[in-house]
């Protein structure tokens, strides 16, 4: 069961304060964060949990680097731009 540990409380070290499991658990485009074991290896067997309840394709998604700051601005500038062409 994927929500078995979803009210479990923790702490996110990116965001800076608590957070329940079912955000950790679905922030991701609907997957984990890729820092979920850093954050709750100490409250419940989160390994195990990702090994029973996500496939070898969603475990190369969770724990892919993520982008870095300027990758992902040019993104969004690139975006944008695309949307002001289409829009003239």
């Amino acid at each position: 069961m994927i929500e078995k540990y979803d009210h479990q409380e923790g702490y996110c070290r990116m965001l800076g304060h608590f957070l329940i499991f079912r955000y950790c658990r679905s922030v991701n485009k609907g997957l984990p964060c890729n820092r979920v074991l850093d954050c709750w290896f100490q409250t419940f067997p989160v390994e195990k949990f990702i090994a029973e309840n996500y496939s070898p394709e969603d475990h190369k998604k969770i724990f892919e680097p993520p982008k870095t700051k300027v990758l992902s601005l040019a993104e969004i500038l690139e975006q944008a731009q695309k949307r002001l062409q289409e829009n003239e």
